[in-house]
């Protein structure tokens, strides 16, 4: 099996010829943790969004796995290896909690439909094996107690860790976090970070995420790519970061 590694070289992509992103570049290793950062409106999301084929990108390429990805539908991403979160929680709310999850399990293993419209025994144990997984994850998640509630009455917090384990389900190799913080409280977001460490040591994934809070980004983030305008102004550890002046400059507006 090819090793699972991310690589971004030049990607870039406009509107309205409005560069949006431009000569992206970006490589993650088998359970790398990685972070990306930058002011409002530098493209974070923009590169997610490229990354899980929402948006086509005008150049550059993109491979996991040693497989390219350009050109590659949002699902067709997702089944070769790359799940995501979204800045907006976007939960089927009406259903349960467990079921959220299911559906992702079921994206990954759908059934023979004769299997799954005569309930066969093979359809039930696979049925009840699917469930076992999905209860797994929300109990990671501290979700276990409210799998039967629907998901629209969990609190926001709540919401981001269901979405996060339903992501999960997809069984990822690259797992991409829009903001997981946002909305948490300081507690919440000291729990996170355990979490996402936890998560990547558990299931053996790589980790990229976009997050405002640099506490906690700098505190689990093994390597960080910042960008300003749509485009990289640095790279590197923790430390580096901090003391970048063009990291500095570009979200104090000081030189």
């Amino acid at each position: 099996m090819a090793e699972f590694t991310f690589e971004a070289a030049g990607l870039g992509i406009s509107f309205g010829g409005l560069k949006a992103v431009s000569g992206f570049g970006l490589k993650i290793h088998p359970e790398g943790l990685c972070g990306l950062i930058g002011p409002n409106g530098a493209g974070k999301t923009t590169v997610f969004n490229l990354m899980t084929g929402v948006y086509k990108p005008d150049q550059g390429t993109m491979t996991l796995g040693g497989q390219s990805l350009i050109g590659f539908a949002p699902y067709e991403i997702a089944k070769a290896g790359i799940a995501r979160t979204f800045q907006n929680i976007r939960l089927m709310g009406d259903l349960s909690v467990l079921d959220n999850v299911l559906l992702s399990y079921h994206f990954r293993e759908p059934y023979r439909y004769i299997d799954a419209i005569l309930h066969t025994s093979r359809f039930q144990k696979n049925e009840a094996e699917l469930k076992d997984r999905a209860v797994e994850l929300l109990e990671l998640m501290g979700l276990a107690n409210r799998k039967d509630d629907q998901a629209k009455n969990l609190s926001y917090g709540n919401q981001r860790r269901l979405e996060i384990a339903r992501a999960l389900a997809l069984r990822p190799k690259l797992l991409l976090l829009d903001e997981p913080a946002a909305g948490l409280n300081s507690k919440e977001k000291v729990d996170l970070m355990h979490t996402v460490s936890d998560i990547r040591d558990r299931f053996k994934v790589a980790i990229l995420l976009i997050e405002h809070d640099m506490k906690l980004v700098m505190g689990i983030c093994e390597r960080i790519t910042v960008l300003d305008h749509g485009e990289i102004i640095a790279e590197g550890t923790a430390k580096e970061i901090q003391e970048n002046p063009k990291v500095i400059e570009a979200y104090l507006g000081v030189e």
